[in-house]
């Protein structure tokens, strides 16, 4: 017998073989449990998440001549001609190539004659997307009121350019990507069953490049079989499928840590040398990153969906890292990439942004810069007021005319007591008065104050913090006085220049 590829000979043959789609073969078997099947579905979603494989299974199940739990037998003749491609009750169109409008004339016409074996006869379109839009026209009133015995399952990656009206007359069933967990315990399932040796990096490794696919990960298994005569290990995966080897992700993330611009340029150079996309690395290495935020936001290396020796290394680094700078570089190279892929020359522009990674400085936290900027004025102990007593006079006896004489009329005054607003604007202004004589104090004797060192000292570390993050405002700032008046911080400009 002649060789079979593994996506082909590990094809599942039952709803429950369908890896990561449960929601949709739990839907199918219960309706033809309970015959409930309807006359056409849709399949959409991602490459290689089994919509070709649940169509024919669903083929199968409802044409079964012995079936099974809603399952198909598997044994039966109508089965052996399905799974061999030779049954006359289930055809499968390619809809890139029978697009046309006469296509689907062809169609409408066969689908008047019954089955020859089973209860339906089945029409598996396949990339349904591609059919023109006078082909889909022509279909609509077949696909509305279809014959009792035909069943119409379309697969379609792009479900978006399939017409609102064809839509509205299907079952639609979204397919997920498959889980990255999933994909590697069927992957090494294969492995023990086909007497692989392989280790469990380069299982995850498999499965992360298959990007949800199970189709492309079980191609790239077979092409990584047929390259290697012995034990498969991930740098033998690396290798063959051209992939940049984490490794130097954890390398240069360690050099911008220890601002080792040495060994950034000389790993750069090694990923040049074996011919790999610098673009690409700047892919990974932005999800790189995204793992380090991850373990390190969430405290929880069991996370990410990697080997156990993958977590613990990246356990270790994020105990590092800080996550502002992290946020911080990945923005600053998500910006970068459009113009790393339409360069020419990436690697340019790819070195002085990590040479600018190496010189990010610790951020500062606002609240931090918030509280140093509060400079609390000391309070100091004030004196007792003295109380209010009369002033002392001479009691003498005067004759009562120089009284009458000496004596002015007196101002209406009010009677009523004063204001409590008037005691708290008195205590104020002498609040103010004592405050005014310290500072002139410290004027007079030509020392600086302690809140006007404290200030000098604060203003000098912003200029520094300014300069190292926001090169563009270093200009600015001679052009800026500071002072302190009143409690507050007042930063001016001394010349209209600089406005």
């Amino acid at each position: 017998m002649s060789h079979q590829v593994i996506s082909r000979k590990w094809r599942p043959d039952l709803f429950e073989g369908v890896i990561g789609q449960t929601h949709i073969t739990r839907t199918l078997s219960n309706a033809i449990h309970q015959g409930r099947l309807g006359h056409a579905y849709i399949f959409s979603g991602p490459r290689g998440t089994g919509k070709t494989t649940t169509a024919r299974i669903l083929a199968k199940s409802v044409n079964c001549l012995q079936p099974i739990d809603s399952n198909p037998c598997n044994q039966c003749i109508s089965c052996m001609e399905i799974t061999e491609g030779r049954s006359l009750d289930v055809q499968e169109i390619d809809g890139g190539s029978n697009r046309g409008i006469e296509d689907i004339r062809s169609l409408r016409e066969a689908v008047k004659y019954a089955p020859t074996r089973g209860k339906y006869k089945v029409y598996i379109i396949d990339e349904f997307h591609q059919i023109t839009v006078q082909a889909f026209n022509a279909l609509l009133k077949t696909l509305e009121e279809p014959p009792s015995h035909v069943l119409f399952i379309f697969a379609t990656t792009e479900l978006t350019k399939v017409p609102a009206t064809i839509l509205s007359r299907c079952q639609r069933f979204e397919f997920r990507r498959i889980p990255l967990n999933d994909v590697y315990q069927h992957l090494e399932k294969i492995c023990e069953s086909e007497g692989i040796d392989i280790s469990q990096e380069a299982l995850q490794l498999l499965a992360r490049k298959g990007e949800g696919s199970m189709r492309d990960s079980q191609s790239f298994l077979e092409q990584v079989i047929s390259y290697s005569d012995g034990e498969i290990n991930y740098e033998l995966v690396a290798d063959i499928l051209g992939i940049i080897n984490e490794a130097s992700y954890f390398t240069v993330f360690e050099a911008i840590l220890n601002k080792n611009l040495r060994q950034i340029i000389h790993t750069l150079d090694d990923i040049m040398s074996y011919g790999y996309d610098l673009t690409e690395f700047a892919l990974g290495f932005t999800q790189f990153l995204r793992d380090i935020y991850l373990v390190t936001a969430s405290e929880d290396p069991n996370i990410l969906e990697t080997s156990d020796t993958n977590r613990e290394l990246y356990q270790a680094i994020s105990q590092k890292a800080d996550q502002r700078k992290l946020v911080q570089m990945m923005a600053m190279l998500t910006r970068e990439l459009p113009l790393l892929s339409k360069t020419s020359n990436p690697r340019l522009i790819l070195e002085s942004l990590l040479i600018r990674f190496v010189q990010l400085e610790d951020l500062v936290d606002l609240d931090t810069l918030i509280q140093k900027t509060q400079i609390s004025v000391p309070v100091q102990n004030k004196p007792p007021l003295a109380p209010a007593t009369a002033p002392k006079t001479n009691h003498q006896i005067v004759p009562s005319s120089t009284i009458e004489k000496k004596s002015s009329p007196k101002p209406k005054t009010d009677s009523a007591p004063r204001p409590m607003s008037s005691y708290k604007n008195a205590s104020v202004k002498r609040e103010e008065q004592i405050l005014e004589s310290r500072a002139q104090e410290s004027d007079s004797s030509g020392k600086p104050s302690s809140l006007d060192a404290n200030l000098d000292e604060l203003w000098n570390e912003i200029s520094v913090a300014i300069a190292k993050n926001s090169p563009r405002l270093t200009g600015a700032l001679p052009g800026l006085q500071v002072e302190l008046a009143e409690r507050k911080i007042k930063i001016m400009v001394k010349s209209s220049l600089h406005a």
